[in-house]
């Protein structure tokens, strides 16, 4: 198999992956509004698939690496499909750690679970449109990425202050800082879906960027 070749099934692996990923998160998203436990056990138990697409690409990667001479650019190639991989991963880790928010703890408080969806959804159309420059090599697009994750933290920062306000004036709720712990999650998702953007700049232009 020529390099190309490998180069382009890697792509297509890591294109997998990315998709695999946000169905789960979305997934994720769902339980956390229905409180489904028996859902949210097969989105801890899928994360399985997701270790082994990554898995799978660091294999291609290094057959790539050992088998074949890559030329800069393909190098580039080779690096960024890893590290893609790993930040891929770790968004999946954080839809799994949704679930088991909602397996441990009942439903979200009423008041929570409105700011909580338009946290996570922010996030699927952020992370929805980092796939799409992915899959393009837009890098326009991956610029774009960083202004939208600030509306992500700025909405998180919100709702952390929304529960300080909700606790000093007498309402009580379930599990606060269990709930905020589990929301940060859907913050840090952002952090690796600019990551992501960061190694696809690298990738096509040998720059290194740092959107922070």
């Amino acid at each position: 198999m020529k390099i190309d070749e490998r180069l382009n099934q890697i792509d297509e692996t890591i294109l997998e992956m990315g998709y695999r990923v946000k169905g789960m998160f979305e997934l994720s998203l769902g339980v956390l509004e229905s409180g489904d436990k028996e859902k949210a056990l097969y989105i801890v138990e899928s994360d399985d698939f997701i270790n082994n697409y990554n898995e799978e690409i660091n294999n291609l990667c290094i057959n790539v690496l050992s088998l074949l001479q890559p030329v800069a650019s393909d190098l580039r190639s080779v690096v960024s499909a890893i590290k893609i991989a790993n930040d891929m991963e770790r968004i999946g880790d954080y839809a799994k750690s949704i679930a088991r928010y909602v397996i441990r703890n009942d439903r979200l408080d009423d008041d929570l679970l409105p700011v909580a969806l338009q946290i996570g959804q922010l996030f699927v159309d952020l992370y929805e449109k980092t796939l799409k420059a992915l899959k393009e090599s837009d890098i326009k697009m991956a610029y774009e990425i960083p202004v939208l994750d600030e509306k992500i933290d700025q909405t998180f920062k919100s709702m952390g202050v929304y529960v300080e306000d909700l606790i000093k004036n007498g309402n009580r709720l379930d599990h606060p800082f269990a709930t905020i712990s589990m929301m940060r999650n859907i913050e840090r998702a952002g952090d690796h879906a600019k990551n992501i953007c960061e190694h696809l700049i690298f990738r096509v232009k040998g720059q290194h960027i740092d959107f922070g």
